[in-house]
């Protein structure tokens, strides 16, 4: 009986089955890496200013505009789209458009009167995007004529859509060794994308209020850090997760639902210990802040706010709330105290206080100089932006109509200008003032006066820009322009003087909380503010974290001494922040507010369709506020009990009025149908196109809309403090009717007061005169 003998066939089998097996288990192993690939995609729309569209004009006309770019970031490719429209009248072989990136010439085009739509794609060299903003330049020039052409006309535009026009980027995060002083690369505002962040707390049934304040605070830390781009806070437990590696920084902590984005680890040492490696926690001594990677994922890292006690670790977090504090060049840090600054009311960044004076260079405003363009008044966009001065106006500020906002300028400006030149002032995006540029051999001017009416700037942020418009003094067709004198220069020492005001307002008026935090920026460090979650679950407490970091952000400071709690402590002493689930909310939080009238009333969020009206004359106010659907708000004999009405969850509700425990606090009330459409309309109501355009003291939205509905309902009330004459004054412009009410009694009672003492003369000097017809 023979033997099959396969030696060399069952030897290939075998090398063929291990190779199918190592190849299966590589690609397992690779499988279960983190990919750290990023493709994003923007438009150019979204990189600038209210979504504007770029406009070049003259014969010569150039825009600039800022790509950010996180050096978190690495950059394989880039690719730039342009969709652009150009005049029918130019000259083709004369006109041609230049883009720039770090000033270096990407591409070069014809502008084709024969097709005014084009569209050109740029490939970007992926070594000319740099970590940090990026200068990108497009620059036209344009001709209708081969000579002696008017450079102003009409007939020399290009247009770039910036709505269609695109920067696509392919790239990866970079792995981290994370150090304490790179929070300002950690947190980066030039990242593209939603900036969101995981706060993790060790497992509480329920949350505690101590936890509650921890997060709060470290959100608005992260939030100051990325200036003005807006923070969506997640909130978790953190979870124990298999045992890692002895080399691991958390290896009893679940990591895959935290590869997302980055995090925070906050708690005590002994109630972070089973997470956290034992390197980590023998660093912990006392208040701790350190920063580490992610195991699961190093392009991610974990901030671990610690402490031995919980007073330690509150410690550590006010410490890292503080934009300016020194952070070491190391992982780790202990913070052995934090000495807070004592600072006056309505303090804030570029925030200005009335019957002070400020140098411009207070307000972060730089000695600048820019230049003309030969041949046209244009000045470099780049430059412009330099001439910016932003300043923060009080919510509550109060002056007599006559009072103004003084600028006193240091500037100076070449010679041989032309006597249409001018340096415009601009306030908001509105012409406020102009100088005449009229001196033909240059001036320096110390202390140049300009009166801005107080009435004119806005509570919250203002812009002031300064736009020269400088023309050279020999100009026309086919002569030689010398442009090289065309040149300013604003100085830092410049002065901005506050008159003096009051600080005194009529409430409720949400536009106040949008734009200046107002009333809870009153005390700059939120000694006055009151955050009350109304329930404990994870999504409620991550929509009031986001809104605190929100409000912090446009306040430029944390409200570290504000008190977040799930519960109402002392609030009769403090204006009252809430924010929960409509029916979470405790009743006696809601009287007062703008969803009831006496006993009963009905009020809705947006989104579904309202219940059945309540019955009775006390249902006026439902029909007069109109139906946004979403939940029904009932209030009867006292007790308020608010029920879900069918339909849609996709709304959210903001009311603000006078709170129920003081009349002289303020009581705000964000609220929703449940937990989860809580927390989407809070990331909502943070984007710009919807918190700056809170106003009245009834604002409802939807998630997704660009817009929001809202409402005055009811009387106003007082807040601050202000002089009789004042006071008057006050009432008289906000509400003219009274004036022309109390002119006309005013007149009718000195008629009658004339009339008595006519009469009275009369019967003492003149007895014998006789009466007229009609009188005594």
């Amino acid at each position: 009986m023979s033997r099959f003998n396969g030696g060399p066939i069952t030897l290939a089998a075998i090398a063929g089955l291990a190779f199918l097996l190592q190849c299966f288990l590589s690609s397992a192993a690779t499988s279960t890496e983190p990919s750290r690939a990023l493709s994003s995609t923007v438009s150019l729309a979204s990189l600038l200013p209210g979504n504007q569209r770029i406009r070049l004009l003259y014969t010569a006309d150039e825009f600039l505009m800022f790509i950010p770019m996180s050096a978190r970031l690495k950059v394989n490719s880039a690719v730039l789209q342009l969709r652009l429209t150009n005049s029918t009248a130019l000259l083709r072989e004369r006109s041609q458009l230049a883009v720039r990136l770090n000033g270096k010439v990407l591409a070069q085009t014809a502008l084709m009167p024969q097709r005014p739509e084009s569209g050109i794609d740029i490939r970007v060299p992926a070594d000319l995007l740099k970590p940090g903003y990026n200068q990108l330049v497009f620059s036209v020039v344009q001709h209708y004529a081969l000579k002696c052409e008017n450079a102003d006309s009409a007939d020399l535009w290009t247009e770039i859509d910036t709505v269609a026009s695109t920067l696509a980027v392919e790239g990866e995060r970079l792995p981290l060794t994370p150090r304490l002083s790179d929070m300002a690369t950690l947190f980066d505002p030039k990242a593209w994308g939603e900036q969101a962040l995981n706060i993790i707390t060790a497992p509480a049934a329920p949350v505690r209020d101590d936890q509650l304040q921890w997060g709060a605070l470290v959100a608005q830390g992260v939030a100051l850090h990325l200036r003005y781009i807006p923070l969506r806070v997640n909130h978790t437990p953190a979870v124990p997760g298999a045992r890692l590696s002895s080399g691991a920084n958390f290896p009893g902590l679940q990591q895959d639902a935290l590869r997302r984005s980055d995090s925070i680890l906050i708690g005590t040492k002994d109630e972070l210990a089973p997470y956290l490696a034992p390197k980590l926690l023998d660093g912990i001594t006392g208040g701790f802040l350190g920063v580490y990677p992610l195991d699961a994922d190093p392009g991610r890292f974990v901030l671990v706010v610690s402490g031995t006690t919980a007073a330690e670790v509150t410690q550590a977090a006010n410490a890292f709330a503080y934009l300016s504090f020194p952070y070491p060049d190391s992982a780790s840090m202990r913070v052995a105290g934090v000495e807070s600054p004592t600072l006056a009311n309505y303090a804030g960044k570029r925030s200005l206080t009335q019957g002070r004076s400020y140098h411009f260079s207070q307000l972060d405003f730089r000695t600048t100089t820019v230049r003309a363009a030969a041949s046209t008044s244009l000045i470099n966009e780049e430059h412009i932006q330099g001439m910016e001065l932003e300043l923060m106006i009080p919510g509550d500020l109060f002056a007599h109509e006559d009072a103004n906002v003084e600028l006193l300028l240091h500037f100076a400006y070449g010679a041989g200008l032309r006597g249409d030149s001018a340096l415009n002032i601009l306030l908001n995006g509105r012409f406020e003032r102009s100088i005449a540029l009229t001196v033909d051999a240059g001036v320096v001017y110390q202390n140049y006066r300009i009166a801005i009416p107080l009435r004119s700037l806005q509570p919250g942020p203002n812009r002031i820009r300064f736009m020269p418009r400088m023309m050279p003094l020999v100009t026309g067709d086919c002569q030689a322009v010398q442009s090289e004198n065309l040149l300013m220069t604003m100085y830092d020492d410049s002065i901005v003087r506050m008159p003096s005001a009051y600080h005194f307002v009529s409430m409720p008026n949400l536009r106040l909380l949008g734009r200046a935090g107002f009333p809870y920026t009153a005390k700059p460090d939120g000694a006055e503010t009151l955050v009350h979650v109304a329930a404990g679950d994870s999504k409620t407490i991550a929509a009031a974290w986001t809104l605190l970091a929100k409000i912090a952000q446009r306040h430029g400071q944390p409200l570290r001494e504000a008190i977040v709690s799930f519960e109402l402590p002392n609030p009769d002493q403090r204006n009252l922040l809430v924010v929960g689930p409509a029916e979470k909310i405790k009743p006696g939080i809601l009287k007062g507010a703008p969803l009831e009238a006496g006993q009963v009333s009905q009020a809705a969020l947006p989104g579904t369709d309202a219940g059945s009206p309540v019955a009775g004359p006390q249902n006026w106010l439902a029909r007069f506020v109109g139906n946004f659907g979403g939940f029904d708000a009932i209030a009867a004999e006292g007790k308020r009990e608010i029920t879900k009405a069918a339909g849609s969850k996709d709304g959210a509700l903001v009311v603000q009025y006078r709170s129920p425990f003081a009349a002289d606090r303020t009581a705000t009330v964000f609220m929703a149908a449940d937990e989860n459409s809580l927390l989407q309309g809070i990331i909502e109501v943070i984007k710009p196109e919807i918190w700056n355009d809170l106003q009245g003291n009834r604002v409802a939205w939807r998630t997704g809309a660009d817009s929001v509905t809202w409402q005055k309902i009811g009387g106003d009330y007082s807040v601050g403090k202000i002089s009789v004459p004042a006071r008057m004054e006050f009432y008289f412009s906000k509400y003219p009717w009274i004036w022309i009410v109390t002119l006309l009694i005013m007149t009718a009672l000195l008629a009658m007061i004339t009339t008595r003492m006519l009469k009275r003369y009369r019967r003492r000097h003149h007895p014998q005169a006789p009466a007229r017809r009609g009188n005594d």
